[in-house]
C-alpha cells in the first residue's frame, strides 16, 4: 500500500471510529494484528456483542463502491481472524458478529458517504 492510500484508510478508520463511538460503540482496538491472518481495523463492542470491523475508504467511486471491496477471500481472512481472537481470549464472554463500514469521501476528503454493513455474516 502507497503512502497515500495508507493515508487514506487511516482518515476512514479515524472517521469510522467517531461514527461507531456515537452510536455508543466502545472502541477496543484499533488494527488488531495476528501476523498469519492479518489485522481487523477496529475490535469495539456494542452491548454483548464483540465486533470486528473491517474499514473500506475510496475517494469517489471510480474504482468501485468501497464495499464491494470486502472479497469472499477477504471475509475468510475476517473469519480467521475471530477464531484467533477468541483463541487468544478463550474467556471472551462476547458473541462475534464482523462489520463493515464503507466510506466514500469527496475529493476534498470531505465525506460523501458512509455506510454501515452489520453482521455480514460468520
Amino acid at each position: 500500500m502507497d503512502g497515500e492510500n495508507k493515508r487514506i484508510g487511516q482518515l476512514g478508520e479515524e472517521i469510522a471510529s467517531n461514527y461507531l463511538l456515537k452510536k455508543g460503540y466502545q472502541i477496543i482496538e484499533r488494527n488488531f494484528r495476528a501476523k498469519q491472518y492479518g489485522e481487523v481495523d477496529i475490535l469495539a463492542q456494542h452491548r454483548d456483542t464483540l465486533v470486528f470491523v473491517e474499514v473500506k475508504t475510496r475517494i469517489g467511486d471510480e474504482f468501485g463502491r468501497p464495499g464491494e471491496a470486502i472479497t469472499p477471500g477477504k471475509l475468510h481472512e475476517l473469519k480467521k481472524m475471530v477464531d484467533f481472537y477468541y483463541n487468544q481470549y478463550p474467556n471472551t464472554s462476547l458473541s462475534p458478529q464482523i462489520d463493515v463500514i464503507a466510506i466514500t469521501l469527496k475529493s476534498d476528503e470531505a465525506i460523501d458517504s458512509l455506510e454501515h454493513f452489520e453482521n455480514i455474516t460468520l
